[in-house]
């Protein structure tokens, strides 16, 4: 159990080891998806160190957790640094919730894009993602349109041509976070989905940073 008071603040981290409950839950029940979020989005304030150290402990002592908590929070942030305020509005709530899972694709590998005139397709495949529930997720993901532009997109697990694919070497607690591949194949991406340009990902640095211990195995050893 995660019995560090203060590092929320008045909120201590608690119930993080009940292995009766998923992943997500168990970092929902933690506070720390709300730690360094401003409050007036729904968060509880705080600071990076915070969510620092409290990520190093929970990496040390639920690593399935980590890994969910590394993906759905910086899904969180991408929402909170987006100009895009109806995708914030319509998603940040259920992101901390927990209501719905989400992850974030690393940058290194962007998915491509065609232009067919009324829309973009988008087609890629991204190794070793965690937190992809069967019964759904949001995945913030790094594109490159056909005309060069690049920037982020904010696509649901429920589009045609989306698909996950477990990897055969997953680890125990990799298995119990869900982690696996994502192929694409020509899911179409409309623009209302668009989170920002290419430096939102220079945004997400700060958070990404705090959230280091709790990276996935597969992703820190293959991007």
């Amino acid at each position: 159990m995660l019995t560090d008071t203060g590092l929320l603040g008045t909120a201590p981290v608690v119930n993080v080891l009940q292995a009766s409950r998923a992943p997500l839950q168990r970092v929902v029940d933690s506070g720390l998806l709300r730690c360094a979020v401003p409050r007036h989005l729904g968060g509880n304030g705080g600071g990076l160190d915070d969510l620092a150290h409290a990520a190093g402990l929970l990496q040390r002592q639920d690593p399935a957790a980590a890994a969910v908590l590394w993906a759905q929070r910086l899904a969180i942030e991408a929402l909170v640094q987006t100009f895009n305020v109806g995708l914030r509005e319509l998603w940040l709530p259920e992101f901390q919730m927990g209501s719905r899972a989400a992850t974030l694709a690393p940058g290194g590998r962007e998915l491509s894009a065609e232009d067919t005139g009324r829309g973009w397709l988008l087609s890629g495949r991204f190794h070793g993602v965690p937190n992809l529930p069967w019964e759904g997720f949001s995945l913030v993901a790094p594109v490159r349109l056909g005309d060069g532009n690049a920037g982020w997109v904010l696509l649901r697990s429920e589009e045609d041509g989306l698909s996950v694919h477990a990897t055969p070497e997953t680890h125990p607690h990799e298995h119990e976070s869900a982690q696996a591949s994502i192929h694409l194949n020509r899911v179409f991406f409309r623009e209302d989905e668009w989170l920002g340009e290419h430096d939102l990902a220079t945004l997400l640095t700060p958070v990404a940073e705090a959230l280091a211990p709790c990276r996935p195995r597969a992703l820190t050893t293959n991007t």
